[in-house]
C-alpha cells in the first residue's frame, strides 16, 4: 500500500495574541505652523521638508531690524482702522439729527418744482443765442440720466437734453467742457466730491427749475449718505475692520517676539512644509477680483457703500505659512463595525506596519460613541456586516517616524485577546467540517494518521489555541488533503 508523505508540526505551548487587522489613514493630531509677517527678511533656514525635528530646535532666523518695520505697518493699520471708526459714530451720531431737517427740505423743494413745472408748461420756451450752436452728444446726455437717478431724480431724454444744453451754452472753451465731463465722471464714480448746485449755476441761473432740481439732487444724495451712517450695518463693518486690525497687531507683537528669537519647535515631528529662502523679504499682497487691497482701499469702500466683506476675510484671513511641523505622535483614523467595537477600548494595545513594512507599536487613543454614515461607498465592514454606519476610532503611532506619510493608509492589528501559556496548533493542521473541528496525530509506531476531535479557543493569522484534543508534545500532520483516520502515512 503506498503511504502519503506528510510534514509534521509539533503541539506547543506560547503566548498567543488575537488581533482585529483593519486599515487606517495617517493624520496627525496636533500641528504646529509657522506664520510670515509681510516685510520680514529671513536670515537662516535650518531644515527641509522631510526632517525629523525634536523640541528646542531652532527651524528659522530673522533680521532683526525688519521686525520692526512688519509691526509698523500692522500698527498703522490699526491706528486707521480706530480713527475710522470712531469717525463712523460721531458720524452716526451728527447725522441722526440731520435726518429730519433733510427730509423736510426736500418736501419743500418737491412742492416748488411741481409749481415751477406747471409755471413752465404754460410758457413756451424761446430758444436762446447761446444754445444755438451747442450740440450735446447723446453719451453724455445717458451718462446725465443715469447719474441723476443714481439720486431719485428722473429725466426723459427731452429734458436731459435741454438742462444740458443751457448748462454747456454758458461756456464756450473746451477747458470748461471739459471740466464738466470730469466732474461727471467723478459723480459716475461715486466719489461724491462733485457739487450739484454749482453744476446747476454753470447754466448762469437761467432756469430756476434747473436750479431746483439740481438741489433736490443734492438733497436727495445727502439724505442718502445721512441714512447710510445711522445704519447699524454701516458702523458694524467699521467695528469689525478695527477689531480684526486690533487683533492682527496683537498677534504681530507676539510673533515679533517669537521670531526675534527664531522660529523653534515646540514638539517633536516632521516637518511637511518649508516656503521660505534664505536672504527673500517677505512681500504679501492682497488681491480681491484684480486688485490689490490694503487697509486704506477697504476703508474707503465702505464709505462708498461697496459691500467689503470679501475683502477683510481676505485681508485679514491671509497669514502666509513659513513653515509646518506635524507633531508626533501621530495618529491613524479607523472605522469599526457594531460588533468589531465591542471588542475595542482605550489604551490597548496596537501594531502598525509602516510604508517599508516595519512594525511599529501604538494604542487605541479614541473609540466614538456614535455610529456614522460612510456614505455611498463600500469598505470592508459595511461589506461583512450588511451596514454602511461604523464607529469612528483613532490609533496613536507610538514611535512613528517619517515612513508614515500623512494621509495615506496602513495596516493595523488590534490586540483584543491574550492567552499566555497556550496550547497552540499551526492553523494549516485545523480542519473546519461545518460544526466539527479536527485534527491528524501522527502515530510513530504505525506510521498512520490519527483523527482526533479538538476544541478551539482565540486565533490569529498564524495559530490557534487549542482548549481540549491534544497535548503538548502532541505531532500533528500540517498537510491534511486526501487524509482518512487510520491512512498509511510517511514523513517528507
Amino acid at each position: 500500500e503506498e503511504k502519503l508523505a506528510v510534514s509534521t508540526v509539533e503541539v506547543t505551548k506560547q503566548t498567543i495574541n488575537e488581533t482585529l487587522d483593519t486599515t487606517g489613514t495617517v493624520s496627525t493630531a496636533s500641528e504646529q505652523s509657522f506664520t510670515l509677517m509681510n516685510k520680514v527678511k529671513v536670515k537662516t533656514v535650518n531644515v527641509k521638508e522631510g526632517d525629523v525635528v525634536k523640541a528646542g530646535d531652532v527651524l528659522a532666523t530673522f533680521d532683526v531690524s525688519s521686525l520692526e518695520t512688519a509691526l509698523n505697518e500692522k500698527e498703522n493699520n490699526y491706528e486707521k482702522a480706530l480713527a475710522a471708526y470712531n469717525k463712523a459714530k460721531n458720524s452716526s451720531s451728527s447725522a441722526s439729527g440731520k435726518i429730519n431737517s433733510t427730509k423736510k427740505q426736500i418736501a419743500e423743494l418737491e412742492k416748488k418744482i411741481e409749481t415751477l413745472k406747471a409755471k413752465t408748461s404754460t410758457t413756451k420756451p424761446s430758444s436762446t443765442k447761446n444754445g444755438s450752436g451747442v450740440k450735446v452728444s447723446d453719451d453724455l446726455v445717458k451718462r446725465f440720466i443715469k447719474i441723476a437717478k443714481r439720486f431719485g431724480v428722473e429725466y426723459d431724454e427731452e429734458t436731459a437734453r435741454k438742462v444740458l444744453t443751457s448748462i454747456l451754452s454758458a461756456g464756450s472753451s473746451k477747458s470748461d467742457i471739459s471740466g464738466l465731463l470730469d466732474n461727471l465722471g467723478k459723480i459716475a464714480g461715486g466719489s461724491g466730491s462733485f457739487d450739484m448746485n454749482a453744476f446747476a449755476q454753470m447754466s448762469g441761473g437761467s432756469s430756476a427749475l434747473i436750479n431746483a432740481e439740481m438741489s433736490l439732487v443734492q438733497l436727495k444724495a445727502q439724505l442718502a449718505t445721512l441714512e447710510l451712517q445711522t445704519n447699524d450695518t454701516y458702523l458694524s463693518v467699521y467695528k469689525t475692520i478695527y477689531e480684526n486690525a486690533q487683533s492682527e497687531y496683537q498677534k504681530a507683537l507676539n510673533q515679533t517676539n517669537e521670531m526675534k528669537k527664531g522660529w523653534i519647535a515646540s514638539e517633536k515631528g516632521l516637518v511637511s512644509e518649508v516656503n521660505i529662502k534664505v536672504g527673500e523679504t517677505v512681500e504679501t499682497q492682497t488681491v480681491v477680483d484684480g486688485k490689490n487691497v490694503d487697509i486704506s482701499s477697504i476703508i474707503s469702500s465702505v464709505s462708498s457703500g461697496i459691500d467689503v466683506s470679501k475683502m477683510i476675510s481676505s485681508f485679514f484671513g491671509s497669514d502666509k505659512v513659513g513653515i509646518k511641523v506635524l507633531n508626533y505622535p501621530l495618529v491613524a483614523d479607523i472605522s469599526l463595525s457594531k460588533y468589531d467595537v465591542l471588542d475595542v477600548s482605550v489604551n490597548q494595545e496596537v501594531s502598525v506596519k509602516s510604508a517599508n513594512n516595519e512594525i511599529h507599536e501604538g494604542r487605541v487613543s479614541y473609540v466614538g460613541a456614535v455610529a456614522t454614515s460612510t456614505g455611498s461607498s463600500l469598505d470592508l465592514n459595511s461589506i461583512m456586516t450588511g451596514s454602511s454606519n461604523t464607529i469612528p476610532a483613532q490609533v496613536t503611532i507610538e514611535d512613528g517616524d517619517k515612513s508614515f506619510i500623512v494621509g495615506t493608509d496602513v495596516d493595523i492589528s488590534i490586540i483584543t485577546d491574550t492567552q499566555e501559556n497556550a496550547l497552540v496548533v499551526p492553523v494549516e493542521a485545523i480542519i473546519i467540517d461545518g460544526s466539527d473541528v479536527y485534527v491528524y496525530a501522527y502515530n510513530k509506531d504505525k506510521s498512520t494518521a490519527v483523527k482526533k476531535k479538538v476544541t478551539l479557543g482565540i486565533s490569529n493569522d498564524t495559530y490557534y489555541q487549542v482548549l481540549s484534543g491534544v497535548s503538548e508534545g502532541d505531532v500533528l500532520i500540517k498537510n491534511t488533503s486526501g487524509l482518512e483516520d487510520g491512512a498509511k502515512v510517511k514523513l517528507k
